[in-house]
Order: C-alpha cells, then structure tokens, then sequence
C-alpha cells in the first residue's frame, strides 16, 4: 500500500545585516535572538517564507560534440 506523502512545511529565511560586511541568513527566530544579544545593532534585510525542497539530480545533458573547423 503506498503511503501519502506529507506536504512540506514552510521555513523562513531571514537575512540579517550583522555589521557592515556580514549578512547571514537566519532559519529560526530563537536564533534571531541569539544573534540580536551579539550584535544588538543589527538590520533585517530579507524575510520571507520558502518550501523546503528534496534535492534531486538531474542528468546533465551530454555537450555535442562541436565540428571542427578546417585549417586551409
């Protein structure tokens, strides 16, 4: 018998501006947190909500082979 499949949950990604150089993407907002007590004049970039999604490979498709060009 095959079994349903669960729908993924939605995670969000927050980017956060730590200083002037350091931009890190945050999965959680206990983390947040965290990283609010560090640096505590942190920035908020991006926050937004995405599937997670199962990798998969795909095959790569083979280059052709290019005709070569005649040396006159």
């Amino acid at each position: 018998m095959a079994r349903k499949k669960r729908e993924k949950e939605l995670q969000p990604n927050i980017k956060v501006r730590l200083d002037r150089r350091t931009v890190i993407t945050v999965r959680d907002r206990s983390k947040l947190e965290f990283w609010k007590e560090k640096y505590p004049g942190l920035e908020i970039l991006e926050e937004s909500y995405e599937k997670v999604e199962e990798t998969k490979e795909t095959p790569k498709a083979k280059k052709s082979a290019k005709p070569k060009k005649d040396a006159k």
